[in-house]
């Protein structure tokens, strides 16, 4: 079988094409740009907009908590949290990585409870493209040493 060099030429193109649109992308800046707005919601006591960065159907798995699904019930979550008087957060992110339209986020955070004192929490959240924009989908933590 004889092949033209223009066939060859094809479909080596379309083989490198498919070959390089399978890599996943670095889902870090969307993740950062979510924990930013859910810490100035969270630190202005606005647990609707917080719910709002989570998926209609997403879970928190809290510590000592029953699980909260859905956005109505991660408000009333968030709503009691916020009424304990945490005064600041920060969340950082140690490593992200994504497939396709999911994404998990290992990190640190940082909050600073009503009497100024600090407490460590890890965590572990899945994110999940929606529409294009990315969502907590599970957002799963434990207090202790960062």
């Amino acid at each position: 079988m004889q092949y033209r060099p223009h066939v060859v030429i094809l479909l080596l193109s379309i083989v490198l094409l498919f070959g390089c649109s399978g890599k996943t992308e670095d889902p870090t800046p969307a993740i950062e740009a979510g924990n930013k707005a859910f810490i100035e919601h969270f630190l202005k006591g606005d647990e609707k907009a917080v719910a709002a960065l989570y998926t209609e159907d997403a879970k928190i798995i809290a510590p000592g908590s029953p699980i909260t699904s859905g956005r109505a019930e991660i408000a009333k979550f968030w709503r009691g949290f916020m009424d304990t008087g945490v005064k600041d957060i920060t969340l950082k992110t140690l490593h992200a990585s994504a497939s396709g339209d999911l994404a998990y986020e290992e990190g640190a955070a940082t909050i600073v409870n009503k009497d100024g004192s600090p407490s460590g929490v890890r965590y572990v959240v899945v994110w999940k493209r929606v529409d294009g924009d990315w969502y907590l989908h599970r957002d799963i933590w434990n207090v202790g040493p960062q």
